[in-house]
C-alpha cells in the first residue's frame, strides 16, 4: 500500500510449529484454488474490507447467492450490502467494529438480518477481524458469512410451541419437571412448587433431592421401580401415584407422569421431562368409594385399567373362597385365574365402556366345585371421558339354583312315588287275590286226592303257594307302611311300650334264658304310629333273643337319652353280632340274612322295622361286633308333655 507500511494479509502465520498448519499456509499462497475451495465448503460468504478507501470492499460471489442476486451485477462497495442489511443490525455491527478496533481482544461477532431479493428475510452470522500495521493501526479486515435462516426459523418454531405448551400448562394447572438423569440436575415450574406450598424462590436450588426430600418414603421404592421399567422400555411412559409433604405438614397427592426424551451413546437415559397433577381431592373421593366398597354387604370388587385389585368388599371373599384377604395391587388373574380368564374378553369390553351383566351362570372353580353366579361388569372414570378401571357386582346364586333343582326333583318324585304307591295297590291287591285262589284250588286238590298230599310234586306246588302268600303279606305290609304316613303322630310312653311288648315275649325269653332290662326313665314319651312302635319294639327284642349266645347268660338293654330334642332309644345285647365290614351295606335290605344256621329267618324284619322307623320321622344307627353283641340306637322325635 502506498506510503504505508507493509501489511501482513495472512493473521495465521503465528502459530508454525506445526508442520502440517505451515504446509498448509505455504499451499495457500502458492495454489488460489485451495483458498476458492475453502471459502466455497465451509462459508456461506467472504468478504474483505479496505479500511483506509471504507468504499471499497471485497465480497465473494456466494455471499450475492445466498441473499438471492447475480454476483457479476453487485459492485464490490460496502454500500450495496449496507442497503439491504436491517437497519437496526446495522448499527450494532458498527458498534461492534468500534469495539473491535479499539481493542483487538473484543469479537467482531454479530447475527444481522438481510433482506433477500424475494423480500424474505436471510439470517446470517457476521464474523471478523481487523489486519492492522506494525503501529498497530487497522489497515484491512478479513470477514466470514454464514447463513443460519434455518437455525433461527427452528428457534422460533421451538420458540412458538414453547409458548403453546406454557399456555396449556398455565391452562391445566400442571407443574412442570426436567430431570437430567445422570448428573441429577432437575428444574421445576412455580406450579410444581406451588403444589406443595412453597414458592420457587424457597426451593432453590433445585435438584432431585429436592423431590426426593418431600416425597413419601414409602413411595419412593414403588416411583423407582416405575422409573427402571421406563428406562428398560417396558412402558411408554412412567406414572406414579404419590404423596408429597405440604408446607403445612400434611400430605397431598400427586399423579406424576414422565418420559425420557434423549439418550446418551450408550442407550442410557439422559434427560426426561415430566409433571406433577395435584390428585389429593381424587384420591379422598377414592379412599371414600373404597371403604363403601369393603363395607358393602354385597360382593363387591374395583380394579384398574390392568385388573388389579383397588378394592373388595368381605363378602367378596366369602363368594369365591378366598383365604389370602391381602389382594390390594394384585392381578385378579392371579387371585382367581380360573374366572379372570374365563370372562377375559367381558373386562376388555368394559374397559372399553361397556357394560355388561349376566343373570346367571355356571363356574367351575378350580378346586372342582361347580358354583352359579349372577354378576355385572360397570366401567368407572377417572376424568369424564377416561375409564379408570371397572367395578365387579356378583351374587351367588348356587343355592337358589339347588332349590329349584330339588323342587324339580321333588315334584319328579312326587310324581314317581305316586305312580309306585298305585302300583303297590294293585300289586299287592291283585296278586293277594290270585295267590288266595291258587291256594284254594290247591286245598281243593287235596280234598278231592287225599292220596296226592305226599305226592312229591304236589308238595312243591303246597310250598310255593305257601311262600308266594307269605311273600304277598310281606309286600302287602311294607305297602301299609309307606301308605300310612300321612296317619297323626301321638305321645307314645316309651317305657310302658316296652314293658307291654317284654310281657308279650317274656315265654320265649325265658324259654332262650335271655334277661330283658328296661332301663327307659319314666316320663319319657315319644311321637309315633303305637302299632308301629310296637311292631320296631317286638322286631329288635326278637332277634335279640333270636340270635343270643349259648355261650354266656344272654341279655338284651333297653336305655334312652333325650339328645337335640330326639330321644335315642339304645337296644344292646351280647349275643352272635354281626359282621359290619361285610353287611353293612346290605344290612336292612329285603330278604338278607347274615345267620343262616337260624331256623325261620326269612330277613324280612329289618327291612320292615327300618320302613316303620322312618315313617314316623326316625332313624337308625347300628354297633356290632361278632361273637360280642349289637347295639340299635333308633332315633325319634320326642313328644314334650
Amino acid at each position: 500500500m502506498k506510503g504505508k507500511k507493509n501489511v501482513d494479509v495472512n493473521p495465521f502465520l503465528g502459530d508454525t510449529e506445526n508442520y502440517l498448519k505451515k504446509e498448509l499456509y505455504g499451499l495457500l499462497q502458492q495454489d488460489s484454488s485451495i483458498f476458492e475451495f475453502l471459502q466455497e465448503a465451509a462459508m456461506d460468504g467472504l468478504w474483505f474490507w479496505d479500511l483506509d478507501e471504507p468504499e471499497n470492499e471485497w465480497m465473494n460471489a456466494k455471499f450475492w447467492i445466498t441473499l438471492g442476486y447475480d454476483p457479476d451485477e453487485m459492485p464490490h462497495k460496502s454500500s450495496a450490502w449496507q442497503d439491504i442489511i436491517n437497519k437496526e443490525d446495522l448499527k450494532r455491527v458498527y458498534a461492534n467494529f468500534s469495539k473491535h478496533s479499539q481493542d483487538p481482544s473484543y469479537p467482531f461477532d454479530q447475527i444481522v438480518r438481510y433482506r433477500h431479493k424475494l423480500g424474505h428475510t436471510v439470517w446470517v452470522k457476521c464474523r471478523g477481524i481487523i489486519l492492522r500495521d506494525d503501529d498497530g493501526v487497522p489497515r484491512k479486515m478479513l470477514g466470514a458469512h454464514t447463513d443460519i435462516t434455518k437455525i433461527k426459523k427452528a428457534e422460533e418454531d421451538l420458540r412458538k410451541q414453547i409458548n403453546d405448551f406454557e399456555h396449556i400448562i398455565e391452562g391445566t394447572h400442571l407443574g412442570t419437571w426436567r430431570w437430567n438423569v445422570q448428573t441429577g440436575e432437575t428444574v421445576f415450574n412455580e406450579r410444581w412448587a406451588e403444589i406443595i406450598g412453597y414458592s420457587l424462590s424457597e426451593l432453590q436450588p433445585t435438584t432431585i433431592n429436592t423431590w426426593v426430600e418431600y416425597s413419601h418414603p414409602d413411595d419412593l421404592e414403588k416411583s423407582n421401580e416405575l422409573l427402571q421399567e421406563h428406562f428398560a422400555g417396558k412402558t411408554p411412559i412412567y406414572e406414579c401415584e404419590a404423596r408429597m409433604k405440604h408446607k403445612n405438614g400434611e400430605y397431598v397427592w400427586v399423579l406424576d407422569k414422565g418420559s425420557v426424551v434423549s439418550w446418551d451413546d450408550q442407550g442410557n437415559p439422559e434427560w426426561m421431562i415430566g409433571s406433577h397433577q395435584e390428585i389429593t381431592q381424587k384420591k379422598k373421593d377414592f379412599e371414600r368409594n373404597r371403604l363403601f366398597i369393603e363395607q358393602t354387604p354385597s360382593a363387591i370388587a374395583m380394579f384398574d385399567t390392568k385388573m388389579n385389585y383397588l378394592a373388595a368388599s368381605k363378602k367378596w371373599f366369602e363368594v369365591y373362597s378366598i383365604e389370602d384377604r391381602n389382594v390390594i395391587g394384585k392381578p385378579h388373574f392371579e387371585v382367581l385365574p380360573e374366572i379372570a380368564e374365563k370372562w377375559k374378553s367381558n373386562y376388555q369390553k368394559c374397559l372399553e365402556g361397556e357394560v355388561i351383566k349376566n343373570d346367571e351362570e355356571c363356574i367351575e372353580r378350580k378346586d372342582g366345585t361347580v358354583q352359579w353366579l349372577s354378576w355385572e361388569l360397570c366401567p368407572w372414570y377417572s376424568d369424564q371421558n377416561k375409564v379408570g378401571g371397572l367395578v365387579c357386582y356378583t351374587s351367588d346364586i348356587t343355592k337358589l339354583k339347588r332349590k329349584e333343582e330339588l323342587k324339580s326333583l321333588l315334584k319328579i318324585a312326587e310324581d314317581q312315588n305316586k305312580r309306585l304307591k298305585n302300583f303297590a295297590h294293585i300289586v299287592s291287591h291283585n296278586l293277594k287275590s290270585h295267590s288266595g285262589n291258587f291256594e284254594m284250588l290247591l286245598d281243593l286238590f287235596f280234598q278231592e286226592n287225599p292220596d296226592m298230599r305226599n305226592n312229591e310234586i304236589a308238595q312243591l306246588f303246597n310250598t310255593a303257594s305257601q311262600n308266594l302268600s307269605e311273600t304277598i303279606s310281606h309286600l302287602n305290609e311294607v305297602v301299609l307302611i309307606n301308605t300310612s304316613i300321612d296317619k297323626s303322630l301321638v305321645s307314645v310312653d316309651l317305657k310302658k311300650s316296652i314293658d307291654e311288648v317284654t310281657r308279650s315275649v317274656q315265654a320265649i325269653a325265658i324259654e332262650s334264658d335271655v334277661k330283658i332290662n328296661n332301663e327307659v326313665e319314666e316320663g319319657i314319651n315319644v311321637s309315633a304310629i303305637p302299632a308301629y312302635l310296637d311292631s320296631i319294639l317286638l322286631n329288635f327284642i326278637t332277634n335279640a333273643i333270636k340270635y343270643s349266645s349259648k355261650e354266656r347268660d344272654s341279655y338284651v338293654t333297653l336305655s334312652a337319652i333325650k339328645k337335640y330334642g330326639e330321644i335315642e332309644l339304645s337296644i344292646e345285647d351280647n349275643g352272635l353280632g354281626i359282621d359290619l365290614e361285610k353287611h353293612r351295606s346290605k344290612l336292612f335290605g329285603m330278604y338278607k340274612t347274615f345267620h343262616p344256621n337260624i331256623e325261620k329267618s326269612r330277613g324280612i324284619g329289618l327291612f320292615i322295622t327300618k320302613n316303620q322307623v322312618e315313617a314316623i320321622g326316625g332313624r337308625i344307627e347300628v354297633e356290632s361286633k361278632v361273637n360280642s353283641g349289637t347295639t340299635f340306637k333308633i332315633f325319634m322325635k320326642h313328644e314334650k308333655d
